[in-house]
């Protein structure tokens, strides 16, 4: 939902240090990305470096699409407030699955910044997981990104912040092996019933079950949560997630 998400985009921008995105397309032409991926911006990594000119971009790339001769490179992407300084930042692979059909989901990487915020290092984690199976319940593949990620957060030093799309219900082992690493689960602690907008209930209507859940933040006990809010608003499938701390 373009307009929608570059509006509310735009407004949370005076008030937000850091924005966290998954699926992000950038390409030099715009090209049609149907049918595997209709509805898709070939450049929007470009579309936010407009609507975001007060911050500074950097796109994690995971995968790259030859579509018509012209190349697309997909992956996440986290803009920081220009006046932020950033000490360092990366990302490493923590699931390889050349079997699959879907080229997105091939390869899935986790993106970090480290920057340090009231006397206190802080890594910042952006994420996107494995899609599949589709019921969003553990798969080897699943349990194996979350150890990665979890070996990670225990290496890092200082507080850790963890966010994005993990394609994982709740009462999974997947999610318990990231809480296993001394982290919070805020999904869980602030009673969130759902993280899918009424945009993924239309498109699913017909489906069997109902998946409330897919994304998630996790916060390491130094980092002090003034608030975290899940508001409903239909700018894509998913909702958007809002960390306040001190």
């Amino acid at each position: 939902m373009f307009e929608p998400l570059m509006k509310f985009i735009k407004e949370s921008a005076p008030s937000t240090d850091f924005f966290c995105f998954q699926e992000v397309f950038d390409s030099d032409k715009r090209v049609d990305l149907a049918p595997e991926f209709a509805g898709f911006r070939s450049d929007i990594f470009k579309d936010l470096k407009r609507g975001l000119a007060g911050f500074d971009g950097s796109l994690a790339l995971t995968n790259v699409l030859n579509i018509g001769g012209i190349k697309v490179d997909v992956g996440l992407a986290i803009f920081s407030k220009k006046g932020i300084e950033i000490d360092s930042e990366g990302d490493l692979i923590v699931y390889v699955n050349d079997l699959e059909e879907k080229p997105l989901e091939r390869i899935k990487n986790l993106q970090y910044f480290r920057f340090v915020h009231g006397g206190k290092k802080i890594t910042l984690c952006n994420f996107h997981g494995a899609a599949y199976p589709w019921n969003k319940l553990d798969s080897d593949g699943r349990l194996g990104q979350s150890r990665q990620i979890a070996e990670f957060l225990t290496l890092e030093k200082g507080e850790k912040i963890l966010g994005g799309d993990f394609n994982l219900m709740p009462q999974t082992e997947s999610v318990k092996i990231i809480e296993s690493a001394g982290m919070k689960d805020l999904i869980k602690s602030f009673n969130i019933a759902s993280t899918r907008s009424d945009l993924n209930y239309e498109k699913y209507k017909s489906s069997k079950v109902q998946l409330h859940f897919a994304d998630y933040v996790f916060t390491s006990p130094g980092i002090d949560v003034r608030s975290f809010e899940v508001p409903r608003l239909n700018i894509s499938d998913h909702l958007p997630l809002i960390l306040q701390f001190d």
